[in-house]
């Protein structure tokens, strides 16, 4: 059924004889100083993410030799601040019948002080097949821990056979959470008819599941639904997934894929339930697979794979031996107006270091390094121009704002978003990254960028400077 299955021996083995490799990767001047990366390779959706006595596991799909070996398994890193992260042993290896083509993604649900994480086995059968409606297995599997760094034995909980008969073989990406004393399991999912949804399963021990209703628009929107989320903030809940095969609309769905959060009103008794509009988590280039967990003092945060599947973007990194990261961490409230916003956490100001304030009348012009943090209060602005890099620019004019890198973007270009009323910018820069948080989070932009940063350059009709802040680099 797989060609290299990576079980924990294979792996050691393959990291001693890339030692090298591994050394090169750490010295290359390009890495991020503040984000999350892979230590080596590739690195994609974050999985798992908990906090279990004061420390944070971030566990992450992972490819420690790619291109090279392509096999996939979890990688580990800790950290207690955000700020320093150390890395750990590869937590989950494709080492049993049920995920031999890989550990794919899934979350973590602490029950009795006992860390139980849910994810997708992967089986891809070697033949003619399409892969969608046959020729591979997505199976739903159980682990568990009491400290995040060792783990039981696997248990299989559910195959295809278990999902509903319209369904595809997409069926994959399991979060849990307890609602009414009882435990609930959503899964992004494709149908036959390729229509996307989010299916909700129901169980009294975490173990027997049975299938209860699908979410879905009233209209089909997409073919596939990854990487699916619920969360719950004061009384309002709301439903965060990956719709695949949602055409563009304008400056609206312009990746390949998208994603984003319903409003979901349900109270997890009968099988009635309404989703609000859809609203874009992300208008940058490089934002998927998001997941957000609750901490232990009760903050919901989210963090995101920095990049976005079958993009088509070039990635130069890869020539140094490494791929991706993780966005920022955020944390996510709801704003007055109900919706559901995102804030760079709060941790992250720990690496202040100079602090530059002053009012924009005629502009900026300052010499600034590649990594710093941006923080622009807008008064009644109409139009301004920031540069961001030597080839990146920031532009708001007659409603839109719109972020283009086309010049170093490898492959991105332009995008936009129709603003009313522009009243603050956020903005982090690291050495390959920008993200730019707009109206307290209520639009984001995520983007890599390949380019040289030499001056910080703003002109504005009005506005004022909250802040620059020059980033320590780690």
């Amino acid at each position: 059924m797989v060609k290299s299955p990576m079980k924990k021996d294979a792996y050691l083995k393959n990291f001693q004889d890339r030692r090298e490799w591994y050394e090169r990767v750490q010295r290359d001047p390009a890495r991020f100083k503040y984000h999350i990366q892979p230590p080596m390779g590739w690195l994609n959706d974050p999985n798992g993410l908990c906090q279990k006595d004061g420390v944070y596991h971030i566990y992450f799909q992972y490819c420690p030799f790619y291109p090279e070996l392509g096999s996939i398994f979890w990688g580990h890193m800790t950290t207690r601040d955000f700020i320093h992260f150390e890395e750990q042993e590869p937590a989950v290896y494709s080492d049993t019948p049920w995920d031999c083509n890989g550990p794919y993604s899934g979350s973590a649900f602490e029950k009795d002080g006992t860390l139980c994480f849910f994810y997708t086995g992967n089986v891809r059968y070697e033949g003619d097949y399409n892969y969608v409606t046959d020729g591979r297995e997505q199976n739903t599997i159980l682990i568990t821990s009491e400290d995040g760094y060792h783990f039981s034995e696997k248990q299989l909980l559910m195959t295809n056979d278990d999902y509903p008969a319209d369904m595809s073989r997409h069926v994959r990406d399991p979060q849990v959470f307890r609602e009414n004393g009882r435990y609930f399991m959503i899964q992004g999912a494709r149908s036959a008819e390729d229509e996307g949804s989010v299916l909700l399963f129901e169980s009294g021990d975490l173990i027997h599941w049975s299938y209860k209703l699908r979410f879905q628009p009233e209209k089909p929107f997409g073919y596939m639904w990854e990487c699916p989320n619920y969360l719950k903030i004061g009384e309002q809940r709301f439903l965060i997934t990956c719709p695949q095969g949602v055409p563009r609309d304008g400056i609206e769905f312009a990746n390949v894929y998208q994603c984003g959060w319903f409003p979901l009103d349900y109270d997890f008794e009968g099988e009635e339930y309404k989703l609000g509009d859809f609203h874009s988590l992300d208008r940058g280039f490089d934002f998927y697979a998001p997941q957000v967990f609750r901490d232990e003092s009760g903050r919901w945060i989210l963090l995101g794979w920095m990049a976005v599947p079958d993009s088509g973007y070039e990635e130069p990194t890869l020539a140094n031996g490494w791929i991706h990261a993780m966005t920022i961490p955020r944390e996510l409230y709801v704003n007055e107006f109900g919706l559901l916003c995102q804030k760079p956490l709060k941790e992250l100001e720990s690496l202040r270091k100079e602090k530059v304030c002053g009012r924009l009348e005629e502009g900026l012009d300052r010499e600034t390094p590649t990594c710093f943090e941006l923080n622009l209060l807008m008064e009644e602005t109409e139009e301004f121009e920031i540069k961001l890099r030597e080839s990146v620019k920031l532009t708001y004019r007659c409603g839109v704002l719109q972020l283009d890198v086309t010049e170093c973007g490898m492959g991105r270009t332009v995008r936009s978003l129709k603003v009313l009323k522009l009243h603050g910018l956020r903005i982090f820069s690291d050495t390959l990254s920008l993200e730019i948080f707009v109206n307290d989070g209520e639009d984001v932009f995520t983007s890599r960028v390949y380019d040289s940063m030499e001056n910080l350059r703003i002109w504005t009709a009005a506005g004022e400077i909250r802040g620059i802040w020059e980033y320590y680099s780690l």
